[in-house]
């Protein structure tokens, strides 16, 4: 897998590298501590869906188009910003939190075809 989606490990290992420090209580920044996994949120999410569904369709060229991002950016805002708080004390809505997605979802949609490419790099 690290040869074929270099760019969707590197953003797998950000995240694990986020949440050791979140876990392990170290100092950061505040956009780090608050924003960071929102902002990798929907690249990831993505991603995984996108090779998803690749194998369940049997279609390697398959991508998203910009409608299906928005969408699923728009979905996991309302779920996590909008329906989880009124019932969670854990979630808190939070407006720089949707910001945070839809960069995500945008700069998903913009390096697409580097985090889920459909032919390995051949070097």
């Amino acid at each position: 897998m690290m040869k074929r989606y270099p760019f969707l490990c590197f953003l797998l290992v950000l995240y694990v590298v986020h949440l050791v420090l979140k876990f392990g209580r170290v100092p950061v920044p505040m956009f780090f501590s608050h924003y960071f996994a929102d902002l990798l949120c929907m690249p990831l999410l993505l991603s995984i869906a996108v090779l998803f569904m690749r194998l369940v369709r049997a279609d390697a060229g398959l991508y998203l188009s910009r409608a299906m991002i928005f969408v699923a950016t728009l979905y996991v805002s309302l779920v996590f910003e909008c329906v989880l708080p009124l019932f969670f004390q854990r979630y808190t809505a939070d407006v720089w939190d949707v910001v945070m997605y839809g960069v995500g979802g945008g700069l998903f949609c913009v390096f697409q075809e580097w985090l889920v490419p459909i032919k390995p790099n051949k070097r």
